[in-house]
């Protein structure tokens, strides 16, 4: 399935709007609803030397507005906004944790919560290798999350249903060398008549999962690879990384207590998921949604959306460019997350704002999602290192402010790269996330 460059940004913002991050009512949500589509295969991808483990899931001031508050309890990376953070790293790191994290340890509010405050993973925290005992004798046992306790939340499952039945398997198998971007229905286990309420969710992918766009649809249609039949109910959060937290741990920061989102009755997913596999043995696509409820009126926020989409034309092979766009805020606001889509030939995605570099990452496969909160320390920038790091602290920004993303792209293939689905033989630099305050978007 391919998507033109317009409707691909509008349907992956509702990737960006995880549970933390979209208003009760869809107020600023996009409310897409995809074309159906049936399954089609893309260009089968070349081993790029990884373990088949995917997580992604893609300026001039005086004094900047970048006003980042110290997260209770720790120092700081420094992020004076009167510093380019690219010419002179930051003096002082975070605090480094002494363990190892783990699932429902430290100060984590849920049991399938992890200890480190970091809202995206590539490894599970927990090292259980088969936490729900599925003996499925292919690779991903780990990633599989219990369920909430009965009344306190659901779990959505998509994936075998038996895991012994060859015909069941089947239906979910992708062999070595293929790759898909394909819509599919998972169904919402039954939550009564009436809606309920969700501030934090969990998302777990097995290896090989590269994005996870989501939409709700009215009913109960067959579950699978397939077409979505029903009308569309909204958008519903989705992943560009094979875990995700939001909030991290379960707990919002003091300032987005009132965050949350709503999850209408009667209804299905439609996924937009593209998947592969670079190993040599076949491979299991399966997916796993905790969610936990909260009563309606803890919900007292709104959030609104970023976009902002540097459009790849073309990239001739065995060349080198810099793709980049700049967006202005249309209001006043701060930044919840924000997180760099891109494929397998950019080697850095990176974000300013005004002159202030607010996120920068290094690794395709873990495009990593950053909070900016009081609480959530980020690891330091460090260019010169070339390593993940944000801002920390709450991110504040002014209307006419501007939000600059650029894409370093090194096409080592014998394609030329245009915006596309496929990993080696397209590229995409698109910066998604979320805001209180004004919307963030290409042409705002």
């Amino acid at each position: 399935m391919k998507l033109n460059a317009t409707i691909y940004a509008s349907v992956l913002l509702a990737a960006s709007a995880v549970a933390c991050g979209s208003d009760p009512e869809g107020g600023t949500d996009p409310a897409v609803n995809p074309i159906p589509t049936t399954p089609t295969a893309t260009t089968p991808v070349g081993n790029t030397g990884n373990n088949g483990a995917a997580g992604a899931a893609i300026p001039t001031s005086p004094p900047s507005n970048v006003t980042p508050t110290n997260p209770a309890g720790n120092t700081p990376p420094n992020t004076n906004p009167g510093v380019n953070p690219a010419e002179k790293p930051p003096v002082e790191m975070p605090v480094t944790p002494t363990e190892k994290p783990t699932m429902g340890g430290g100060e984590a509010r849920f049991p399938d919560a992890c200890s480190e405050r970091r809202a995206s993973w590539s490894k599970p925290c927990s090292t259980n290798l088969d936490p729900c005992n599925l003996k499925s004798g292919y690779p991903g046992d780990e990633y599989c999350l219990l369920p909430p306790p009965e009344g306190k939340g659901i779990q959505i499952h998509f994936g075998p249903k038996n895991y012994q039945d060859m015909a069941e398997i089947k239906k979910y198998l992708i062999e070595p060398g293929e790759e898909f971007n394909t819509y599919a229905v998972v169904n919402v286990p039954d939550t009564g008549t009436t809606a309920r309420y969700f501030q934090y969710m969990k998302v777990s992918m097995r290896p090989g999962s590269h994005h996870l766009i989501n939409n709700l649809i009215a009913g109960k249609p067959a579950e699978g690879f397939t077409m979505c039949d029903g009308a569309g109910m909204g958008s519903f959060p989705g992943t560009q990384n094979l875990i995700t937290e939001s909030p991290p741990q379960g707990i919002p920061a003091p300032e987005n207590e009132g965050l949350g989102r709503e999850l209408p009755p009667n209804v299905s997913i439609c996924q937009n998921y593209h998947r592969y596999n670079v190993t040599d043995k076949p491979a299991i696509s399966e997916i796993w949604y905790n969610i936990w409820w909260i009563d309606e009126k803890e919900i007292t926020q709104k959030t609104s959306g970023v976009t902002v989409n540097a459009l790849v034309t073309a990239i001739p092979p065995g060349t080198m460019q810099k793709i980049t766009t700049t967006a202005t805020a249309s209001g006043d606001g701060r930044f919840v997350t924000l997180f760099g889509h891109r494929h397998a030939h950019t080697e850095r995605f990176a974000a300013w704002l005004n002159d202030n570099l607010i996120y920068d990452s290094w690794d395709w496969v873990e495009s990593r999602v950053f909070n900016y909160d009081s609480i959530t320390m980020n690891p330091a920038l460090n260019p010169t290192a070339k390593t993940d790091g944000a801002v920390s602290g709450m991110l504040q920004f002014k209307k006419g402010d501007k939000v600059r993303i650029e894409c370093d792209v090194n096409n080592t293939s014998d394609v030329t790269l245009r915006f596309a689905n496929e990993l080696q033989t397209g590229e995409m630099c698109i910066l998604f996330g979320s805001t209180v305050g004004a919307a963030i978007g290409s042409g705002r």
